[in-house]
């Protein structure tokens, strides 16, 4: 039995392959400071269109050159070799279990270049291992929060200022800059009035406070860094921030259509509340008038039933008649018909009492309709 190995390139023909569309990378090579370097391409283009537009990547080489001929990469004096390398540890790791480990400098390093190349999520990376910056000097903090807009650490930073002891020294305020150092000093004596640092202030309330302060203080600074942070999103970071703008744009426009109706409801309310005063007023002139009319009607009664009783001839007239009445426009007369018994025609002065009550009535309803119509077109013209 033959063990040896056997020698497959020699025993088979070679037969035409096709290029595998997740795994068939090309390769890409950089150099600074001489030193050169080989890795995949697909990296550098799938992390930051930003990067393989700014060197060229994004090119598709030419038809008739060989595979893999992408020209080299000179990143001088954009990164030098030991950073370049750095930053490969973070693209490439050598070993994919557990979490990357790097040093504070290496991390500074990786956010950097991945700021100045627009790497968002080995950014993001970066800030979350080095945060909060446990042990930097808060001058520093100010300094890496202004250069690669983290407001968190430059919140920080002024925050360890305005509340340690020692003063703000020359060299200190050259580094951050004298006119955010004037300001500085004058936030620290203001907040060195008595009750300003007060125990009972002490804490997360005292911190919220000068934080605020802080804030108002350098709201320049903090805007620059709060625009420069749209620039730094991941795909999904900014598919978020699209999500939750569009969720606030619906948001106030269903509490700008919510107030607009409670407004129209208001409105309505008040004007259904002017239109019942009216016709209150209204009602109670009429119920005035309709007294009046029947005062006249009952004193005009009771003096035919006292001629009457007393055997006096009745009126040449069948028909006594009250004048029109000037708001109502209803017109009626009390008569006295002959060969009447008192009880007679008692009822009947009543009978016609009530007739002239019910279109009194009538003409108040008719009226209080016609107002309140005249109001709807008023309402409809505006």
């Amino acid at each position: 039995m033959n063990t040896e190995p056997c020698d497959r390139t020699q025993m088979e023909p070679v037969e035409e392959l096709t290029e595998d569309v997740e795994y068939y990378w090309d390769l890409v090579e950089f150099y600074s400071e001489g030193t050169s370097f080989r890795v995949p391409r697909h990296g550098f283009m799938t992390d930051s269109a930003t990067f393989a537009s700014m060197y060229g990547l994004d090119r598709t080489p030419s038809f008739f050159a060989p595979v893999n001929s992408f020209p080299a990469v000179n990143l001088n004096p954009d990164a030098t070799a030991d950073e370049f390398r750095v930053f490969l540890r973070a693209l490439y790791p050598k070993q994919l279990q557990g979490e990357l480990s790097l040093s504070t400098s290496e991390w500074l390093i990786v956010l950097k270049l991945s700021t100045k190349w627009r790497f968002n999520g080995f950014r993001k990376m970066a800030i979350s291992k080095l945060s909060p910056l446990s042990g930097t000097d808060p001058i520093e903090k100010v300094l890496l929060g202004n250069e690669f807009s983290v407001d968190a650490w430059l919140l920080s930073g002024y925050r360890e200022l305005v509340n340690r002891d020692a003063s703000i020294s020359i060299a200190e305020a050259k580094q951050i800059g004298l006119d955010d150092a004037i300001k500085l000093c004058g936030l620290r004596e203001d907040w060195k009035i008595p009750g300003r640092r007060n125990p009972i202030l002490q804490g997360e309330e005292a911190s919220e406070r000068l934080d605020a302060e802080i804030k108002n203080l350098y709201l320049d600074n903090f805007e620059a860094i709060r625009e420069a942070q749209s620039l730094y999103m991941s795909s999904e970071e900014r598919a978020e921030d699209e999500r939750m703008r569009q969720i606030a744009e619906r948001e106030a426009k269903e509490a700008a259509e919510s107030k607009a109706r409670e407004e129209g409801i208001a409105a309505q309310r008040l004007l259904d509340l002017q239109r019942m005063e009216e016709e209150q007023k209204l009602n109670q002139m009429l119920d005035q008038e309709l007294g009046h009319r029947l005062d006249e009607i009952d004193a005009i009664a009771l003096m035919q039933n006292d001629a009457v009783t007393r055997h006096d001839e009745p009126p040449t007239a069948p028909c006594t008649p009250l004048a029109e009445n000037s708001l109502a426009g209803v017109e009626v007369s009390i008569c006295r018909p002959k060969n009447l018994t008192p009880n007679q025609r008692r009822k009947k002065e009543e009978k016609e009492r009530r007739v002239y009550e019910r279109q009194l009535r009538e003409e108040m309803d008719r009226r209080v309709r016609a107002e309140a119509a005249q109001r709807e077109q008023g309402m409809e013209r505006a």
